[in-house]
Protein backbone atom coordinates (compact mmCIF):
# COMPACT_ATOMS: atom_id res chain seq x y z
CA UNK A 1 0.00 0.00 0.00
CA UNK A 2 1.35 3.36 -1.09
CA UNK A 3 2.04 6.04 1.73
CA UNK A 4 -0.19 8.80 2.27
CA UNK A 5 2.89 11.60 1.11
CA UNK A 6 3.19 9.23 -2.26
CA UNK A 7 -0.69 9.42 -3.14
CA UNK A 8 -0.73 12.96 -2.43
CA UNK A 9 2.26 13.72 -4.66
CA UNK A 10 0.38 11.45 -7.63
CA UNK A 11 -2.96 13.47 -7.51
CA UNK A 12 -0.90 16.83 -7.56
CA UNK A 13 0.82 15.21 -11.09
CA UNK A 14 -2.69 13.98 -11.76
CA UNK A 15 -4.73 17.32 -11.20
CA UNK A 16 -1.73 19.23 -12.92
CA UNK A 17 -1.74 17.34 -16.35
CA UNK A 18 -4.85 16.33 -16.64
CA UNK A 19 -6.31 19.00 -14.75
CA UNK A 20 -8.63 16.59 -12.76
CA UNK A 21 -11.15 18.53 -10.22
CA UNK A 22 -9.40 17.46 -6.67
CA UNK A 23 -12.38 16.62 -4.92
CA UNK A 24 -12.94 14.22 -7.60
CA UNK A 25 -9.61 12.66 -7.22
CA UNK A 26 -9.27 12.80 -3.82
CA UNK A 27 -12.73 11.05 -3.74
CA UNK A 28 -11.14 8.55 -5.89
CA UNK A 29 -7.89 7.86 -4.07
CA UNK A 30 -9.54 7.75 -0.81
CA UNK A 31 -12.38 5.12 -1.91
CA UNK A 32 -9.52 2.79 -3.64
CA UNK A 33 -7.06 2.82 -1.15
CA UNK A 34 -6.94 0.89 1.99
CA UNK A 35 -5.56 4.21 4.15
CA UNK A 36 -5.98 3.76 8.22
CA UNK A 37 -7.64 7.14 9.39
CA UNK A 38 -4.79 9.11 9.91
CA UNK A 39 -3.11 8.10 6.84
CA UNK A 40 -6.32 9.33 4.99
CA UNK A 41 -5.81 12.42 6.87
CA UNK A 42 -2.76 12.99 6.25
CA UNK A 43 -3.45 12.75 2.36
CA UNK A 44 -6.63 14.97 1.92
CA UNK A 45 -4.46 17.41 4.56
CA UNK A 46 -1.23 17.26 1.78
CA UNK A 47 -3.43 17.30 -1.23
CA UNK A 48 -5.83 19.87 -0.54
CA UNK A 49 -3.21 21.54 1.65
CA UNK A 50 -0.84 21.97 -1.50
CA UNK A 51 -3.63 23.05 -3.99
CA UNK A 52 -5.08 25.77 -2.07
CA UNK A 53 -1.53 27.49 -1.36
CA UNK A 54 -0.34 26.38 -4.99
CA UNK A 55 0.03 30.70 -5.64
CA UNK A 56 2.10 30.79 -2.23
CA UNK A 57 4.41 28.12 -2.21
CA UNK A 58 5.25 28.47 -5.94
CA UNK A 59 5.95 32.41 -5.10
CA UNK A 60 8.15 31.57 -2.29
CA UNK A 61 10.22 28.31 -4.07
CA UNK A 62 11.13 30.97 -7.10
CA UNK A 63 13.00 33.36 -4.54
CA UNK A 64 15.27 30.21 -3.64
CA UNK A 65 15.66 27.74 -6.41
CA UNK A 66 18.16 27.79 -8.72
CA UNK A 67 16.30 27.13 -11.76
CA UNK A 68 13.29 28.77 -12.87
CA UNK A 69 10.23 26.79 -11.84
CA UNK A 70 8.65 27.56 -15.29
CA UNK A 71 11.59 25.17 -15.87
CA UNK A 72 11.25 22.32 -13.60
CA UNK A 73 9.62 19.09 -14.72
CA UNK A 74 5.72 18.90 -13.31
CA UNK A 75 6.40 15.96 -10.81
CA UNK A 76 9.51 18.02 -9.33
CA UNK A 77 7.13 20.74 -9.25
CA UNK A 78 5.10 19.12 -7.44
CA UNK A 79 7.21 17.08 -5.09
CA UNK A 80 9.02 20.46 -4.00
CA UNK A 81 5.36 21.65 -3.48
CA UNK A 82 4.66 18.89 -1.27
CA UNK A 83 8.07 19.11 1.22
CA UNK A 84 7.43 22.93 1.18
CA UNK A 85 3.86 22.71 2.46
CA UNK A 86 5.13 20.35 5.07
CA UNK A 87 7.98 22.41 5.81
CA UNK A 88 5.72 25.58 6.30
CA UNK A 89 2.63 24.96 6.83
CA UNK A 90 2.57 21.47 8.96
CA UNK A 91 4.08 22.41 12.42
CA UNK A 92 3.85 18.93 13.80
CA UNK A 93 6.01 17.03 10.83
CA UNK A 94 9.93 17.94 11.74
CA UNK A 95 11.20 19.81 9.16
CA UNK A 96 14.33 17.22 8.50
CA UNK A 97 11.29 14.26 8.08
CA UNK A 98 9.46 16.50 5.78
CA UNK A 99 12.64 16.60 3.60
CA UNK A 100 13.83 13.08 4.13
CA UNK A 101 10.25 11.67 2.97
CA UNK A 102 9.92 14.22 -0.12
CA UNK A 103 13.61 12.99 -1.32
CA UNK A 104 12.98 9.38 -1.01
CA UNK A 105 10.00 9.62 -3.01
CA UNK A 106 11.85 11.81 -5.98
CA UNK A 107 14.47 9.27 -5.91
CA UNK A 108 11.54 5.97 -7.02
CA UNK A 109 9.99 8.93 -9.29
CA UNK A 110 12.58 11.64 -10.63
CA UNK A 111 15.77 10.19 -10.38
CA UNK A 112 18.40 12.97 -11.19
CA UNK A 113 16.56 15.64 -9.36
CA UNK A 114 17.28 14.66 -6.09
CA UNK A 115 20.21 16.59 -5.36
CA UNK A 116 18.11 19.69 -6.63
CA UNK A 117 15.16 18.66 -4.51
CA UNK A 118 16.85 18.54 -1.33
CA UNK A 119 19.21 21.37 -1.68
CA UNK A 120 15.90 23.73 -2.02
CA UNK A 121 14.14 21.92 0.53
CA UNK A 122 17.05 22.38 2.67
CA UNK A 123 17.61 26.29 2.37
CA UNK A 124 13.99 26.88 2.41
CA UNK A 125 13.95 25.12 5.95
CA UNK A 126 17.01 27.18 6.50
CA UNK A 127 15.44 30.69 6.23
CA UNK A 128 12.15 30.06 6.91
CA UNK A 129 11.15 32.87 8.46
CA UNK A 130 12.97 35.23 6.38
CA UNK A 131 11.38 33.61 3.44
CA UNK A 132 8.14 33.69 4.93
CA UNK A 133 8.55 37.74 5.11
CA UNK A 134 8.13 37.99 1.65
CA UNK A 135 4.65 37.40 1.59
CA UNK A 136 4.34 40.64 3.31
CA UNK A 137 3.18 42.88 0.66
CA UNK A 138 1.01 45.29 0.26
CA UNK A 139 -2.93 45.43 -1.47
CA UNK A 140 -4.00 43.03 -4.03
CA UNK A 141 -0.37 41.26 -4.55
CA UNK A 142 0.07 40.80 -0.89
CA UNK A 143 -3.62 39.31 -0.30
CA UNK A 144 -2.45 37.03 -3.25
CA UNK A 145 0.53 35.55 -2.14
CA UNK A 146 -1.16 34.93 1.37
CA UNK A 147 -4.21 33.34 1.12
CA UNK A 148 -3.27 32.16 -2.14
CA UNK A 149 -6.13 33.46 -4.61
CA UNK A 150 -5.28 35.27 -8.08
CA UNK A 151 -5.27 38.38 -8.42
CA UNK A 152 -8.37 38.82 -10.87
CA UNK A 153 -10.57 36.80 -8.18
CA UNK A 154 -9.57 39.05 -5.48
CA UNK A 155 -10.06 42.20 -8.14
CA UNK A 156 -13.91 40.39 -8.43
CA UNK A 157 -14.79 39.89 -5.14
CA UNK A 158 -13.60 43.66 -3.81
CA UNK A 159 -15.52 45.59 -6.34
CA UNK A 160 -18.26 43.27 -5.89
CA UNK A 161 -18.44 43.28 -2.12
CA UNK A 162 -15.60 45.76 -1.11
CA UNK A 163 -12.07 44.89 0.94
CA UNK A 164 -13.36 43.75 4.12
CA UNK A 165 -15.51 41.35 3.01
CA UNK A 166 -13.11 40.13 0.28
CA UNK A 167 -10.47 39.23 2.74
CA UNK A 168 -13.47 37.52 5.18
CA UNK A 169 -14.29 35.53 1.78
CA UNK A 170 -10.04 34.39 1.61
CA UNK A 171 -9.67 33.30 4.94
CA UNK A 172 -13.35 31.66 4.86
CA UNK A 173 -12.39 29.80 1.79
CA UNK A 174 -9.10 28.79 3.30
CA UNK A 175 -11.06 26.93 6.17
CA UNK A 176 -11.58 23.45 5.30
CA UNK A 177 -15.19 22.74 5.02
CA UNK A 178 -17.45 20.57 7.74
CA UNK A 179 -20.31 17.94 6.84
CA UNK A 180 -23.83 19.18 7.07
CA UNK A 181 -26.89 16.81 6.62
CA UNK A 182 -30.09 17.32 5.33
CA UNK A 183 -32.22 15.21 7.67
CA UNK A 184 -35.02 12.90 6.45
CA UNK A 185 -37.99 14.37 8.20
CA UNK A 186 -39.87 11.66 6.50
CA UNK A 187 -38.23 9.10 8.08
CA UNK A 188 -37.77 11.03 11.40
CA UNK A 189 -37.50 14.11 13.09
CA UNK A 190 -34.37 16.56 13.33
CA UNK A 191 -34.79 16.19 17.38
CA UNK A 192 -34.90 12.04 17.05
CA UNK A 193 -31.75 12.51 15.08
CA UNK A 194 -29.68 14.68 16.87
CA UNK A 195 -30.68 12.62 20.19
CA UNK A 196 -28.95 9.14 18.11
CA UNK A 197 -25.96 11.57 17.07
CA UNK A 198 -25.38 12.43 21.10
CA UNK A 199 -26.34 8.84 22.61
CA UNK A 200 -22.91 8.16 19.63
CA UNK A 201 -20.96 10.86 21.21
CA UNK A 202 -20.65 12.49 18.04
CA UNK A 203 -20.15 16.06 18.10
CA UNK A 204 -22.56 18.47 15.86
CA UNK A 205 -24.86 21.79 16.23
CA UNK A 206 -27.97 22.75 14.49
CA UNK A 207 -27.48 24.63 11.42
CA UNK A 208 -29.18 28.01 11.92
CA UNK A 209 -28.81 28.84 7.54
CA UNK A 210 -31.47 25.69 7.55
CA UNK A 211 -34.17 24.00 9.32
CA UNK A 212 -33.34 20.70 9.19
CA UNK A 213 -29.82 20.49 8.50
CA UNK A 214 -26.94 19.73 11.37
CA UNK A 215 -23.37 20.08 10.60
CA UNK A 216 -20.69 18.04 12.47
CA UNK A 217 -17.90 19.05 14.43
CA UNK A 218 -15.83 16.00 13.67
CA UNK A 219 -14.39 14.97 9.76
CA UNK A 220 -16.38 11.50 9.88
CA UNK A 221 -17.41 9.57 6.97
CA UNK A 222 -21.35 10.00 5.96
CA UNK A 223 -21.34 6.03 5.64
CA UNK A 224 -20.48 5.31 9.37
CA UNK A 225 -23.22 7.50 10.15
CA UNK A 226 -25.86 6.38 12.32
CA UNK A 227 -28.85 5.66 9.85
CA UNK A 228 -27.11 6.11 6.54
CA UNK A 229 -28.23 2.51 5.26
CA UNK A 230 -31.78 3.58 6.28
CA UNK A 231 -31.98 6.64 4.38
CA UNK A 232 -32.17 8.97 7.41
CA UNK A 233 -30.24 11.74 6.32
CA UNK A 234 -28.07 12.94 3.24
CA UNK A 235 -25.14 15.59 2.52
CA UNK A 236 -25.94 18.96 1.64
CA UNK A 237 -24.19 21.91 2.22
CA UNK A 238 -26.38 24.41 4.43
CA UNK A 239 -26.62 26.93 2.18
CA UNK A 240 -28.40 24.79 -0.68
CA UNK A 241 -30.87 23.93 1.65
CA UNK A 242 -31.28 27.09 2.72
CA UNK A 243 -32.42 27.88 -0.97
CA UNK A 244 -34.92 24.93 -0.95
CA UNK A 245 -36.15 26.34 2.38
CA UNK A 246 -37.03 29.21 0.70
CA UNK A 247 -39.00 27.60 -2.29
CA UNK A 248 -41.84 26.39 0.11
CA UNK A 249 -42.83 23.23 -1.71
CA UNK A 250 -46.11 21.65 -0.16
CA UNK A 251 -47.89 18.50 -0.07
CA UNK A 252 -49.64 17.76 -3.19
CA UNK A 253 -47.47 20.44 -5.23
CA UNK A 254 -45.81 19.45 -8.40
CA UNK A 255 -42.05 20.24 -8.35
CA UNK A 256 -39.56 20.37 -11.69
CA UNK A 257 -36.06 20.55 -10.74
CA UNK A 258 -34.42 21.47 -14.28
CA UNK A 259 -30.61 20.66 -13.09
CA UNK A 260 -31.17 17.83 -10.41
CA UNK A 261 -28.02 15.17 -10.31
CA UNK A 262 -26.72 15.18 -7.72
CA UNK A 263 -30.71 15.17 -6.63
CA UNK A 264 -30.18 17.02 -3.12
CA UNK A 265 -32.78 19.72 -4.04
CA UNK A 266 -35.45 17.22 -5.42
CA UNK A 267 -34.53 15.00 -2.35
CA UNK A 268 -35.23 18.46 0.03
CA UNK A 269 -38.30 19.31 -1.92
CA UNK A 270 -39.92 15.89 -1.42
CA UNK A 271 -39.22 16.04 2.14
CA UNK A 272 -40.89 19.38 2.44
CA UNK A 273 -43.68 17.70 0.37
CA UNK A 274 -43.92 14.70 3.24
CA UNK A 275 -43.81 12.47 0.33
CA UNK A 276 -46.68 13.25 -0.87
CA UNK A 277 -46.98 15.20 -4.90
CA UNK A 278 -44.56 14.30 -8.30
CA UNK A 279 -41.27 15.38 -9.24
CA UNK A 280 -39.68 15.42 -12.01
CA UNK A 281 -36.00 15.80 -11.67
CA UNK A 282 -33.83 16.89 -15.28
CA UNK A 283 -30.44 15.97 -15.68
CA UNK A 284 -28.14 16.72 -18.90
CA UNK A 285 -26.03 13.84 -18.67
CA UNK A 286 -27.96 10.59 -18.70
CA UNK A 287 -24.81 9.34 -16.71
CA UNK A 288 -25.78 11.33 -13.72
CA UNK A 289 -29.53 9.94 -13.62
CA UNK A 290 -28.01 6.84 -11.25
CA UNK A 291 -27.13 9.00 -8.90
CA UNK A 292 -30.48 10.75 -8.50
CA UNK A 293 -32.40 7.21 -8.86
CA UNK A 294 -30.01 5.66 -6.27
CA UNK A 295 -30.18 8.23 -3.63
CA UNK A 296 -33.97 8.58 -3.97
CA UNK A 297 -34.13 4.53 -3.27
CA UNK A 298 -32.06 5.29 -0.65
CA UNK A 299 -34.03 7.95 1.45
CA UNK A 300 -37.06 6.31 0.27
CA UNK A 301 -38.79 9.13 -2.16
CA UNK A 302 -40.80 7.19 -4.34
CA UNK A 303 -42.73 10.58 -5.73
CA UNK A 304 -39.70 11.57 -8.09
CA UNK A 305 -38.99 10.60 -11.54
CA UNK A 306 -35.67 11.36 -13.30
CA UNK A 307 -35.15 11.89 -16.85
CA UNK A 308 -32.12 12.77 -19.36
CA UNK A 309 -33.59 16.24 -20.73
CA UNK A 310 -31.51 19.89 -22.01
CA UNK A 311 -32.83 22.46 -19.72
CA UNK A 312 -31.68 25.37 -21.76
CA UNK A 313 -34.66 24.16 -24.46
CA UNK A 314 -37.72 24.81 -23.00
CA UNK A 315 -40.29 22.14 -23.60
CA UNK A 316 -43.44 22.43 -25.01
CA UNK A 317 -44.96 19.62 -22.54
CA UNK A 318 -44.00 21.39 -19.77
CA UNK A 319 -45.47 24.92 -20.13
CA UNK A 320 -47.32 26.50 -16.79
CA UNK A 321 -47.24 23.11 -15.25
CA UNK A 322 -45.51 23.19 -12.07
CA UNK A 323 -46.16 24.89 -8.66
CA UNK A 324 -42.19 24.72 -8.01
CA UNK A 325 -39.08 25.21 -9.83
CA UNK A 326 -35.96 24.86 -8.91
CA UNK A 327 -33.59 26.05 -10.99
CA UNK A 328 -30.06 25.52 -9.86
CA UNK A 329 -27.61 25.97 -13.14
CA UNK A 330 -24.02 25.48 -13.65
CA UNK A 331 -22.00 28.29 -12.62
CA UNK A 332 -18.36 28.85 -11.68
CA UNK A 333 -18.30 27.70 -8.36
CA UNK A 334 -16.53 30.55 -6.61
CA UNK A 335 -18.53 30.17 -3.40
CA UNK A 336 -17.11 26.38 -3.43
CA UNK A 337 -13.45 26.88 -2.87
CA UNK A 338 -13.35 25.41 0.59
CA UNK A 339 -13.76 21.82 -1.27
CA UNK A 340 -12.49 22.20 -4.41
CA UNK A 341 -9.43 24.45 -3.75
CA UNK A 342 -8.45 23.71 -7.70
CA UNK A 343 -11.21 26.50 -8.63
CA UNK A 344 -9.03 29.47 -8.08
CA UNK A 345 -6.61 28.09 -10.41
CA UNK A 346 -9.38 27.96 -13.23
CA UNK A 347 -9.07 30.79 -15.79
CA UNK A 348 -11.40 33.72 -15.48
CA UNK A 349 -12.33 33.17 -19.26
CA UNK A 350 -14.11 30.02 -18.25
CA UNK A 351 -16.68 31.89 -16.53
CA UNK A 352 -17.57 34.39 -19.17
CA UNK A 353 -20.10 32.20 -21.43
CA UNK A 354 -21.83 30.88 -18.31
CA UNK A 355 -24.41 34.02 -18.48
CA UNK A 356 -26.37 33.08 -20.90
CA UNK A 357 -26.68 29.73 -20.10
CA UNK A 358 -27.86 30.74 -16.86
CA UNK A 359 -30.58 32.52 -18.29
CA UNK A 360 -31.79 30.04 -20.89
CA UNK A 361 -32.35 27.78 -18.08
CA UNK A 362 -34.22 30.49 -15.93
CA UNK A 363 -36.18 31.15 -18.68
CA UNK A 364 -36.83 27.33 -19.48
CA UNK A 365 -38.15 27.16 -15.79
CA UNK A 366 -39.83 30.47 -15.98
CA UNK A 367 -42.62 28.52 -19.09
CA UNK A 368 -42.77 25.95 -17.07
CA UNK A 369 -43.93 27.68 -13.96
CA UNK A 370 -47.74 28.00 -13.45
CA UNK A 371 -49.54 31.67 -12.26
CA UNK A 372 -49.30 31.62 -8.87
CA UNK A 373 -46.36 29.38 -8.70
CA UNK A 374 -42.47 29.86 -7.49
CA UNK A 375 -39.56 29.63 -8.83
CA UNK A 376 -35.89 29.71 -7.04
CA UNK A 377 -32.54 30.44 -8.98
CA UNK A 378 -29.40 29.33 -7.27
CA UNK A 379 -25.99 29.07 -7.94
CA UNK A 380 -23.26 27.92 -5.21
CA UNK A 381 -20.90 31.32 -6.61
CA UNK A 382 -19.74 34.39 -5.44
CA UNK A 383 -19.73 36.56 -9.02
CA UNK A 384 -23.06 39.28 -9.84
CA UNK A 385 -22.56 38.27 -13.72
CA UNK A 386 -23.92 34.85 -12.81
CA UNK A 387 -26.10 35.82 -9.89
CA UNK A 388 -28.11 39.03 -9.73
CA UNK A 389 -27.65 40.12 -13.15
CA UNK A 390 -29.05 37.29 -14.74
CA UNK A 391 -32.46 37.36 -12.55
CA UNK A 392 -32.50 40.97 -12.89
CA UNK A 393 -32.26 40.78 -17.06
CA UNK A 394 -35.12 37.97 -16.75
CA UNK A 395 -37.17 40.25 -14.41
CA UNK A 396 -36.78 43.27 -17.26
CA UNK A 397 -38.02 40.67 -20.07
CA UNK A 398 -40.80 38.80 -18.00
CA UNK A 399 -43.07 41.01 -15.81
CA UNK A 400 -45.34 38.39 -15.30
CA UNK A 401 -42.51 37.85 -13.04
CA UNK A 402 -42.35 39.24 -9.62
CA UNK A 403 -39.39 38.86 -6.75
CA UNK A 404 -40.25 37.49 -3.58
CA UNK A 405 -38.43 39.07 -0.74
CA UNK A 406 -34.42 40.02 -1.24
CA UNK A 407 -32.23 38.39 -3.78
CA UNK A 408 -29.77 36.50 -1.53
CA UNK A 409 -26.21 36.59 -1.54
CA UNK A 410 -25.10 33.92 0.99
CA UNK A 411 -21.20 34.55 2.16
CA UNK A 412 -19.01 31.30 2.81
CA UNK A 413 -18.75 31.23 6.90
CA UNK A 414 -15.50 28.94 7.66
CA UNK A 415 -16.50 25.57 8.28
CA UNK A 416 -19.97 26.09 8.30
CA UNK A 417 -21.65 26.84 4.99
CA UNK A 418 -20.65 27.14 0.83
CA UNK A 419 -21.09 31.03 -0.78
CA UNK A 420 -24.32 31.19 -2.36
CA UNK A 421 -27.01 33.02 -4.38
CA UNK A 422 -30.62 32.61 -4.40
CA UNK A 423 -33.82 34.73 -5.80
CA UNK A 424 -37.14 33.34 -5.68
CA UNK A 425 -39.07 34.53 -8.17
CA UNK A 426 -42.94 34.33 -8.97
CA UNK A 427 -45.13 33.82 -11.26
CA UNK A 428 -48.25 36.48 -11.08
CA UNK A 429 -49.81 36.86 -14.44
Amino acid sequence: MSSARTLAFRSLVKSTKDGKYSNLEAGATLGREGLTSDERALYTRLYLGVTEKKITLDYLLSRISSIPLNEVETAVLCLLELGAYQILYMDRIPDHAAIFETVEIGKRTCRGATAYLNAVLRKLSAEKEEILSYLNLPGKKGLSLRYGYPKWMITLWQNAYGKELCEKILIAQNTPPALTLRINTVKTSLEDYCNALAREGIPFHKNPLCKNGITLEKNLSPTSLYGFEEGLFFVQDAAAQHAVDRLGAKEGDNVLDLCASPGGKSFGAAMDMNGIGSILSLELYESRLSLIREGAQRLGIGILRAEQNDSSRPRADLRESFDRVICDVPCSGYGTIAKKPDIRHKSPGEAETLPALQLAILEAGGAATKKGGRLIYSTCTLNPAENERVTDAFLLAHPEFIRVGEAETIFPAGGENDGFFCDLLERCL
